[in-house]
């Protein structure tokens, strides 16, 4: 099937191809193509019955079982009349094995969601030459964004005018999920004024890419590899090289170990961290703090240079080195 144009993407979501059951969803915006892949597998599912079956897999789940997504489309479900199987396109995602299999029909429905792919990609030149399959990109403008502010405001009963819909453009990233999320939190906040002012937004919505940047090495420490290498790829999306993310997290880590070599009190270290740490992270760092432990703290520092001058010295495996990286620490909690 021709990929589809990126205008023609929305309208395809609503009324599918019913002779279609294998979708690839591809852009720069994780958010979006997340957005857009969640509305599929709800057309999908309406479409394969009441009772379908949806199934999420990545990585992780090829890690354990490389055979994992041949199962999944070539069996029925015990409970379901089918399946949706979506999956999130990683290094393990081998497009050669994904041919074969592809290359038998199945009565279960495939979405893969994968990242900015190149014309040349074989991910993308695969679902495009599929005769029952379809690619569609997804590139949001200012028409989407615009859209999500007034949605959104619109639900919770408030108004905006137009310079003030500008400056929170303006503060908003180029992840549609993430900016969503910053709009219905602006909303609650406001929530009872009647109207959105400039201070409401900049009392409310923070810089995306400083927040994602957060949200990742949080993730990290934490030990939520899902979380982490989702973020890290909602940084790439968003134009903050993976570089920029792997310096964050050795900031991050190394910090974690200052606090954590102190002796005395941990919750009375991380209030006098300078520069201070936002209220609403003090506890998690905290907690992160004891999970880790000074000792492990400072082995997995080491880890995190090398990853970053690994990256330096080969850019193009920098996707599969910063990966890597996160599995290996985030096992270690």
């Amino acid at each position: 099937m021709v990929a589809h144009k990126a205008s023609a993407v929305p309208r395809f979501l609503k009324s599918p191809d019913p002779n279609c059951r294998v979708v690839l969803l591809y852009g720069p915006d994780a958010g979006l193509v997340s957005e857009r892949a969640a509305a599929l597998t709800r057309t999908l599912a309406r479409r394969q019955g009441a009772d379908a079956e949806v199934i999420r897999l990545d990585d992780r789940d090829f890690a354990e079982d490389p055979a994992r997504l041949d199962v999944e489309l070539r069996t029925q479900p015990m409970f379901a009349s089918a399946k949706v199987v979506r999956v999130t396109a990683g290094s393990r995602l081998d497009v050669s094995s994904l041919k074969a299999l592809l290359a038998e029909p199945s009565d279960n429905a495939l979405i893969v969601e994968a990242g900015n792919l190149r014309p040349d990609s074989g991910l993308r030149k695969l679902f495009e030459k599929l005769p029952d399959a379809a690619a569609l990109p997804c590139y949001a403008d200012e028409r989407d964004l615009a859209a999500v502010i007034d949605a959104e405001l619109a639900e919770a009963g408030l108004a905006i005018d137009r310079e003030t819909k500008t400056y929170l453009m303006s503060r908003l990233g180029a992840d549609q999920a993430m900016s969503r999320t910053e709009v219905a939190k602006l909303a609650l906040y406001a929530q009872g004024g009647g109207r959105i002012t400039h201070d409401d937004i900049a009392a409310v919505v923070g810089d995306a890419a400083e927040i994602a940047l957060e949200n990742f090495v949080y993730a990290a420490s934490g030990g939520e590899a899902k979380d982490a290498l989702r973020e890290l790829q909602r940084l790439a999306a968003a134009g903050t090289d993976r570089a920029a993310a792997l310096s964050a997290l050795a900031r991050h880590f190394t910090r974690l170990h200052q606090v954590a070599s102190r002796e005395g009190n941990l919750d009375e270290a991380v209030r006098t961290l300078r520069p201070p740490l936002h209220y609403k992270r003090r506890d998690a760092f905290a907690a992160h703090c004891r999970k880790w432990g000074a000792k492990r703290l400072a082995s997995a520092l080491p880890l995190i240079q090398e990853t970053i001058r690994r990256s330096r010295r080969s850019p193009d495996l920098d996707s599969a080195f910063a990966e890597r990286l996160l599995l290996t620490l985030t096992s270690k909690v």
